[in-house]
């Protein structure tokens, strides 16, 4: 479920096969490289696959990070996992249980919750401000908890967990993975999850992810997957055709436009120049010294509800959001959304700096209806001396920097 999650937001195909090598003890899941070598064990494969890309943030946007990802990764595997698959084995496979285990591991499991929660409380991830393979890893030692034997009282007891919990398991690429994730609606016998009448239960539906248990095999290249092919309709039948994808990305405007009126400016030299600048200054001289005017716009947004913002954590699930659906776009689009003032109802101000293709905003509208409520202001090009400043401020910007006179309080970066 991690490798596999893991390389839906890496953008890398994995294929899952009757394995032909497996890890020194004859164990799954394992991963076999082209060039013949074997990683395994679920954690090192997951591992593997997100180092693949630096650019997709899995492994944190520091060296700092990608030691607390680690962390977090080794907490999954060390406090949760063990507990979580001696409370929910007996509810998935119907196998024999001990009540002493359950009520330990029960104990157990939700001493590693109270430690998610009390992390959880001012972080919307656990790891910085995107999903990391920590929140992967997480999620998915949690999933069959959250699923069978954390009912309506835990998920209220650890509030910010299942806040988190929900977030996570609803991105895109574990949708892909795992498909859609229904919280456990009814109470087990003991309080927080676990329990021995819980064995009861019925049995439970496998995620996606644990189809085929063999070897998870990459590809020498990723490649984009296939469409897959509505069904032919026979003369004689009634049902209509399956639906035939009402709109293919080659005939996206933003493609055409690339075809018919091709740009200088690359967009993900661009990226790749920000994600490992060791001194933004030169990043940035990169950007104005390649930037095309006649292709590309620049865009202020100011949020126009700052007066609803009442807590931190919710204000940046607002922008988290906004950034999950801009993913139609992201190949043309690029920015950073923040968060400044003060933690305190209706002292927040949202606010946002978006490179995007062409000259106009309407395409990020378009895709993403929270664009609309925001107020956007093309800055002009030639920038001056304080645009450029001004925008060097918002893309780069770190907690408790000073921006527009106030406090950053979350920045976030879209790439």
């Amino acid at each position: 479920m991690k490798a596999l999650i893991a390389a839906e937001y890496n953008s890398i195909t994995l294929e899952v096969v009757e394995p032909t090598k497996t890890s020194p003890l004859g164990r799954l899941p394992a991963l076999e490289a082209p060039s013949g070598e074997v990683v395994f064990g679920s954690n090192a494969v997951a591992r593997t696959v997100a180092r693949l890309r630096a650019d997709t943030g899995l492994y944190g946007s520091s060296f700092a990070e990608s030691g607390l990802v680690d962390s977090w990764i080794d907490f999954a595997a060390n406090e949760i996992e063990v507990a979580a698959s001696v409370v929910t084995y007996p509810l998935i496979n119907n196998a024999a249980f001990s009540e002493a285990a359950v009520a330990k591991a029960t104990d157990d499991l939700n001493k590693a919750l109270t430690v998610l929660n009390s992390h959880l409380q001012d972080n919307t991830y656990m790891v910085g401000h995107r999903v990391t393979l920590a929140d992967i890893a997480l999620a998915s030692a949690l999933f069959y908890p959250f699923k069978l034997v954390l009912g309506p009282s835990s998920q209220k007891r650890f509030g910010n967990v299942t806040r988190w919990f929900t977030t996570v398991v609803n991105q895109p690429a574990f949708v892909e993975v795992i498909g859609t994730t229904e919280l456990c609606a009814t109470e087990s016998a003991k309080k927080g999850g676990g329990g021995a009448a819980a064995a009861k239960a019925p049995k439970a539906e496998k995620p996606k992810a644990e189809k085929p248990k063999a070897e998870a095999k990459p590809k020498e290249e990723a490649k984009p997957k296939e469409e897959k092919k509505p069904k032919k309709k026979d003369d004689d039948d009634d049902e209509p055709e399956d639906d035939v994808p009402k709109e293919k990305k080659e005939d996206h405007p933003f493609k055409i436009m690339d075809k018919e009126k091709p740009t200088s400016f690359v967009m993900d030299t661009w990226k790749k120049t920000y994600s490992n600048a060791d001194d933004y200054k030169v990043a940035f001289q990169w950007f104005w010294d390649n930037f095309d005017n006649n292709g590309w716009s620049i865009w202020r947004g100011d949020y126009n509800y700052n007066e609803e913002s009442v807590k931190l954590f919710m204000t940046s699930n607002l922008i988290g959001g906004f950034i999950q659906r801009t993913e139609e776009i992201r190949k043309w689009l690029f920015g950073c959304m923040s968060i400044r003032g003060v933690d305190k109802p209706a002292q927040m101000k949202v606010s946002c700096y978006y490179l995007i293709r062409g000259d106009s905003i309407q395409p990020l509208i378009a895709c993403n209806d929270d664009a609309a409520c925001y107020t956007w202001t093309r800055v002009a090009v030639p920038a001056s001396t304080e645009d450029k400043e001004q925008l060097y401020k918002y893309w780069i910007a770190d907690e408790k920097d000073i921006i527009d006179g106030e406090e950053c309080l979350v920045n976030r970066c879209y790439k």
